[in-house]
């Protein structure tokens, strides 16, 4: 169920870049991710403050500073590199992810994840259309980004575990905000908000519209199915399912705006979709696995006991 929950966030995520472009009618990337926080933060500082949820936890306060400097390097880093690159480099946080958590907290996966992973890695760069041009700087903060998204995946898999979903990602949506808006100001100056109170900046293809969409279901909703699902989920299976984002995206791309969808790149969304299908094959084994390691040491402590 949590992995069906995960999808569903991945597909709001997705349909995200649609609202995203809306956005990008009046606002630079760097406003758009920042106002879209703040709208989010909008909506969530009425019930923090009714719950008495305000004051930010360690685990609120890292995650926020992550995401924060996720989406701005890639914000940068779309200015200087193609599309196609960035959509791929984007996706190294499933390849960072495992990478991390077997560095720092020498953690071992089984070779059959390593096989999804790739798989799937192939299906993104089919998916993206990707032609190489050469390695630039706006790559190198994709990249960067990705490192970033990876660390905030880890970061709720490790810090988040005692907390409550909603009140976490209020938090989080809040603080993104709040920080957002200066670094925008120092990088972008100061932006023309006139526009939005428009009656037909409400309904699509309004800057409005894409930010109401973008705060209430990519920010709020799907950030909180994250963490509910993360608390349960480990995080490298997450960074895989999350792949999925990217197949939702050129979907609503071909749907909204008739971007081309080839067929290598519908071959490269069934290598993804392929891959994610058997996560819940590789998790229930792996459950069993450990399943079965915690009983033979519980029987050999039991045996070690009686002697």
């Amino acid at each position: 169920m949590r992995i069906v929950l995960l999808i569903i966030a991945t597909m709001i995520w997705g349909f995200g870049f649609v609202a995203t472009r809306w956005t990008l009618n009046n606002y630079d990337p760097i406003w758009s991710n920042s106002l879209r926080f703040v709208f989010a933060g909008l909506f969530s500082l009425p019930v923090l403050l009714w719950k008495n949820e305000l004051r930010p936890t360690l685990a609120s306060g890292v995650c926020s500073l992550l995401l924060l400097g996720g989406l701005q390097l890639q914000t940068v880093g779309i200015r200087y590199t193609t599309l196609a690159k960035s959509g791929f480099f984007t996706t190294f946080y499933a390849i960072f992810t495992p990478l991390l958590i077997a560095f720092i907290f020498r953690q071992r996966f089984r070779l059959g994840y390593w096989g999804l992973l790739a798989v799937s890695i192939v299906g993104v760069a089919l998916l993206c259309d990707l032609s190489w041009s050469g390695f630039n700087q706006g790559d190198g903060f994709i990249l960067a980004s990705a490192l970033l998204f990876a660390l905030h995946i880890i970061a709720i898999d490790r810090l988040a575990q005692d907390e409550h979903p909603v009140f976490f990602n209020l938090q989080q949506c809040l603080y993104v905000g709040v920080m957002g808006v200066p670094l925008a100001l120092i990088l972008s100056g100061v932006p023309d908000l006139s526009g939005l109170w428009q009656w037909e900046s409400l309904l699509p293809p309004g800057a409005l519209a894409g930010f109401l969409f973008l705060s209430l279901f990519s920010s709020i909703g799907a950030f909180t199915v994250q963490v509910y699902v993360q608390q349960q989920i480990p995080a490298h299976i997450v960074s895989l399912i999350f792949l999925t984002e990217s197949v939702f995206g050129a979907l609503f791309g071909y749907l909204f705006f008739s971007e081309e969808l080839s067929l290598m790149g519908m071959g490269g969304a069934l290598l993804i979709l392929m891959s994610v299908a058997l996560v819940p094959i590789l998790t229930n084994y792996e459950k069993k696995r450990l399943s079965r390691v915690d009983h033979q040491s519980g029987a050999a402590t039991e045996s070690a006991g009686s002697s």
